[in-house]
């Protein structure tokens, strides 16, 4: 049984469909100059923590389409490239990320095309009160749980500004499938995927398996351990962690009987990556407590990616249900932010 007074997660879950439509809608409703941002050359995300993860996702998307590098920028400082034709989008959620708003500011002073996507705070302050295009979207939810109004505003504007091609049908299938895998992770599912998983990997330390392609996912899978579950998990890479990692196992100690590995899989997985996956579990399954592979679901890459991080944010959860742990609190983030503040 779920406990009830710790299902506000499970209600932010199961209305992400919703969410990801309603951010499409606002995004182009937004009435945007679109002279302002012509000769756009390259295009970089800040944020930090459930604010990045929807350039993260952006990224990996799009790498294989776009015909302009996309970024992501997790820090105080902007990369030197960044100028008049960049686009930066300054991405938090609360409005009053300290890194973002020094990047914000960083960008205004070398003339880049600003666009923020926040719910208000500093932010939208600084913005309104210095004429730059700001996003906003609905507040008083944890950023981790606002991934579809940080991800698809981003995606819509790029399209606006015909810097990408027309997402209209690939973001519908998207939400459809979102829609469909709701209802299959509602904790009165009775064949519940999501499920099954959070009580096979409980009690282990986590360690998330990826092609480079799904890195976005590996990502926000480690990050929402981290935050709902207060799980210790990883992630690495696929085919870079078999030039390092792998070494790691060759002992099969009692610390990596501690392990549990999660491989995040995928349609479009190159065929040589594949057989990478293969027999790097065939290596390590006697070094581990477990395996567990996790395919992606649809048909574009864009609902293929987002099937996985959905999945992802309900294992994460009921892992910290059955665990008696609440989701939404973050103690730990909290108290580091009260004591740069006193500094």
């Amino acid at each position: 049984m779920v406990n009830t007074k710790m299902s506000k997660m499970l209600k932010y879950l199961e209305d992400f469909p919703a969410h990801c439509e309603k951010a499409v809608q606002i995004a182009k409703r937004y009435r945007i100059d679109m002279k302002r941002y012509d000769s756009i050359h390259q295009v970089v995300v800040c944020g930090m923590g459930g604010s990045a993860a929807g350039g993260d996702l952006l990224k990996s998307y799009l790498q294989g389409e776009a015909k302009i590098p996309i970024d992501v920028n997790r820090g105080y400082l902007l990369p030197r490239y960044v100028g008049e034709k960049t686009l930066v989008f300054a991405v938090s959620y609360s409005g009053n990320t300290e890194e973002t708003l020094c990047t914000y500011q960083d960008a205004l002073s070398r003339s880049a095309k600003v666009i923020a996507i926040t719910s208000g705070g500093k932010l939208k302050e600084l913005c309104q009160k210095e004429g730059i295009d700001v996003i906003e979207i609905i507040g008083d939810m944890p950023p981790r749980a606002t991934f579809g109004y940080l991800f698809f505003p981003m995606l819509t504007i790029l399209e606006r500004l015909g810097l990408i091609g027309s997402k209209e049908q690939e973001i519908g299938e998207t939400i459809q499938s979102l829609q469909i895998l709701s209802k299959e992770y509602d904790p009165e599912s009775k064949a519940n995927l999501a499920k099954e998983i959070s009580e096979r990997i409980k009690g282990h330390i986590l360690l998330i398996y990826a092609p480079d392609h799904l890195a976005a996912c590996a990502v926000r899978w480690k990050n929402q351990f981290n935050e709902n579950s207060k799980t210790v998990a990883f992630f690495s890479l696929l085919p870079e962690m078999n030039h390092n990692e792998i070494e790691v196992w060759a002992t099969g100690s009692e610390l990596t009987k501690k392990f549990y590995l999660i491989f995040l899989r995928d349609s479009g997985e190159n065929e040589r990556i594949k057989e990478r996956i293969i027999i790097t579990e065939g290596i390590l399954r006697n070094k581990v407590a477990g395996i567990q592979h996790v395919t992606s679901r649809g048909k574009s890459l864009l609902s293929r990616l987002h099937s996985l991080i959905y999945l992802g944010d309900w294992v994460s959860t009921y892992l910290a249900l059955t665990s008696s742990v609440d989701p939404i609190p973050t103690p730990m983030i909290d108290l580091l932010k009260k004591k740069l503040s006193q500094l």
